[in-house]
């Protein structure tokens, strides 16, 4: 895989636009092209929604309408053992010649699956660039609670190895890429950890956006009053979960008190 030295620079962008500088000096052709576009094209807000809570919303509510769910009759199923007795869903779009194209492995965040909004944005650019598609739904998420047992946590980065050594060997894709969402992006960025120079052949690369680096950091941003909202729709989701859960297996999971379950943290210890 290619790394990048912590001694240079790349110039890129701030929340508002304005020019920003970020380490990075050894760049390969590739990101050093990726960072002249961002120059050629800075990032402009809407006045309307220049802060980051407006356009976190606002993208939302506008990926929505533009129907990228509909994408998702375009995907092929396919289930994935993990491990004895546990398997997870992914969500594949091939190339015509699938073995000739690279191959984008998509992993969502904290209650996201592959009907995030994100993840469909991607995966739709990622197609309409040439790339096979496999955006993976993490144990339990997208409706998926019945093909396992136990909860999906952000130290299962062994899920994510079986799922690229099932598309290098199965499928006999040559260059596959893994891309990972905040929590999923601290899970990449600690595979590629895991496998220092060991990596499997057919790993490329991996790509973490907006990665949750320090977990219990991000915990206590969220109990933040300012993110209040998404607070409140995680532990709503997280709640939900674990009622469905009971519901399979009672004899795994207590759902007494659940509803005093408030914050991320206290979900964690219960």
């Amino acid at each position: 895989m290619e790394t990048v030295s912590d001694n240079s620079w790349v110039e890129g962008f701030g929340e508002a636009g304005e020019a920003a500088h970020v380490p990075a000096q050894a760049l390969s052709p590739r990101l050093a092209g990726i960072a002249r576009a961002f120059r050629e094209k800075p990032f402009r807000p809407h006045p309307l929604a220049r802060d980051g809570h407006a356009q976190t919303v606002v993208a939302a509510l506008r990926s929505l309408r533009r129907g990228l769910r509909a994408e998702l009759a375009r995907f092929e199923p396919r289930l994935v053992e993990v491990e004895p007795g546990v398997r997870i869903l992914l969500h594949c779009r091939w190339q015509p010649r699938r073995r000739e194209s690279p191959t984008v492995v998509i992993l969502h965040g904290l209650e996201g699956s592959t009907e995030s909004p994100y993840v469909l944005g991607t995966a739709q650019k990622a197609f309409r660039a040439g790339f096979n598609v496999a955006a993976v739904n993490m144990r339990t998420c997208g409706g998926t609670e019945h093909l396992t047992p136990t909860l999906y946590h952000s130290g299962l980065t062994g899920d994510i190895h079986r799922v690229v050594v099932e598309l290098a060997e199965r499928e006999r894709l040559p260059r596959v890429y893994v891309a990972g969402y905040s929590m999923s992006g601290n899970m990449v960025l600690r595979l590629a950890g895991e496998y220092g120079e060991a990596a499997p052949p057919a790993l490329k690369g991996v790509a973490a956006v907006s990665p949750s680096i320090d977990l219990s950091a991000c915990a206590g941003e969220i109990e933040r009053r300012a993110n209040w909202l998404y607070r409140a729709s995680f532990m709503r989701s997280l709640r939900r979960r674990i009622r469905r859960k009971a519901a399979m297996r009672p004899d795994l999971y207590d759902t007494r008190g659940i509803r005093a379950v408030r914050t991320v943290r206290q979900f964690e210890e219960r």
